[in-house]
């Protein structure tokens, strides 16, 4: 199996229809919280993952093993799910025991270990069109951007390309970032030699792994988000408030968050019209339903601003 060598800085803090997401709890996670059932899951640390010169060994595995899909006039490449899924169930290997766990358990959603970042999910192509039909490529000149809940990372490669300043990449599974986000973002990057890639990976761009509230702790000091684009992380209502909780820590004044999702996700309860809900009773942001799907898989998008 392909391994990429990844240094990790520590962290100072710690489709309406049947859903994909089959729920699993475990114990084999880093944070403990003791409220109640669902807050007594372990959740992992936050911690920045920076590229090594390493990641360029598989550039060449990686160019044939990737799809490319046109988003308005960008092209955008990726690589192919199933021959990752394939090459990580037959390997064993401690850098991608978390999405190895859920190919062994046939599971999308493990609470607390794998948070489904490994798939492409429909949501994400939804705000992809939205995105390419609706905002300028001017707009996002001097944009600081967050892709939050990442996965394969097509929403922040859409802004890079696009021209934002800085993309940031936050997933929950370091192995996710490691293995797929990583190779995505460079598998789109234009410079000619690997030194000038790495250049651009480590001045315009971070990833960081973990839980949500400890990666607004860890990045607490840093410059906030002009634009924050999420895509299918309202499913668990349990995750709802601290979902808006670090939307609230890192968005800028005058900021925007777009989030992308189903209505309703049966079987473990969140959806959008139960979000705008608790969007309100917060009494922070705005919601304003931008988008909406007109197939019977009713999907749509949310713009969140500042009250």
């Amino acid at each position: 199996m392909f391994k990429f060598n990844f240094e990790v800085a520590e962290s100072s803090v710690e489709e309406l229809g049947p859903s994909p997401l089959k729920k699993i709890k475990s114990d084999d996670s880093e944070i403990t919280n003791s409220d109640n059932d669902e807050n007594c899951i372990k959740w992992y640390l936050a911690e920045k993952v920076i590229p090594t010169e390493a990641l360029f060994n598989n550039l060449d595995l990686f160019e044939l093993n990737l799809k490319e899909r046109k988003v308005g006039t960008l092209e955008l490449r990726h690589l192919i799910a199933g021959f990752l899924l394939e090459d990580i169930k037959t390997h064993s290997d401690v850098d991608s025991r978390d999405i190895k766990k859920s190919e062994e358990s046939h599971s999308d959603l493990i609470t607390g270990v794998y948070e489904g970042g490994a798939k492409i999910w429909e949501c994400t192509d939804d705000l992809l069109l939205y995105l390419s039909e609706n905002i300028d490529s001017n707009y996002w000149a001097d944009k600081r951007v967050l892709d939050l809940g990442c996965g394969a990372g097509l929403l922040g490669i859409y802004a890079l390309k696009s021209g934002a300043k800085i993309v940031d990449f936050q997933d929950y599974n370091k192995d996710v970032l490691e293995q797929i986000t990583l190779p995505n973002v460079l598998l789109n990057l234009e410079q000619t030699t690997n030194a000038e890639k790495l250049k651009q990976l480590k001045t315009q761009t971070n990833f960081y792994a973990g839980d949500w509230a400890h990666f607004a702790e860890l990045t607490d000091k840093m410059e906030k988000y002009n634009i924050i684009l999420t895509s299918e992380t309202i499913y668990n209502i349990e995750n709802q408030q601290k979902l808006l909780d670090t939307l609230k820590k890192r968005l800028a004044l005058g900021g925007v968050v777009l989030v992308a999702a189903k209505s309703h996700y049966f079987g473990v309860g969140g959806g959008l019209e139960q979000f705008i809900d608790v969007v309100n009773k917060d009494q922070v942001f705005k919601a304003k339903n931008l988008w909406q799907a007109s197939e019977n898989l009713k999907r749509g998008i949310l713009e969140l601003k500042w009250q």
